[in-house]
């Protein structure tokens, strides 16, 4: 996976889940902890297949984010899930410049 960094107030999970599709990802966000997971079936052994090098077993990723980043969507494009997340900073956490009189 890549984490990137598009300004400073948006953020990209890049997960590279080639053999997967969108119906078998499931992606939570509870309690600051972002879980990305498969659980799919594994199919029946293809005789056909000589060698199998894309995995298409279960896994579990988690990533902990912080009370400002809150998760934008997830987008599932060429066996590669992107899911955008936006720092948002409270009004009274943000930096204020003061004019002297």
């Amino acid at each position: 996976y890549n984490i990137s960094k598009k300004d400073e107030y948006n953020y990209t999970i890049e997960m590279a889940l080639a053999g997967y599709n969108k119906t078998d990802i499931n992606i939570e966000l509870k309690e600051g902890e972002l879980s990305i997971s498969c659980t799919k079936d594994n199919e029946t052994a293809d005789s056909s297949i000589i060698h199998k090098g894309i995995s298409t077993k279960n896994f579990l990723r988690k990533f902990t984010l912080s009370d400002e980043v809150h998760v934008k969507n997830a987008e599932m494009k060429d066996g590669m899930l992107y899911v955008r997340l936006e720092r948002i900073i409270p009004e009274h956490r943000k930096s204020k410049t003061i004019n002297i009189k």
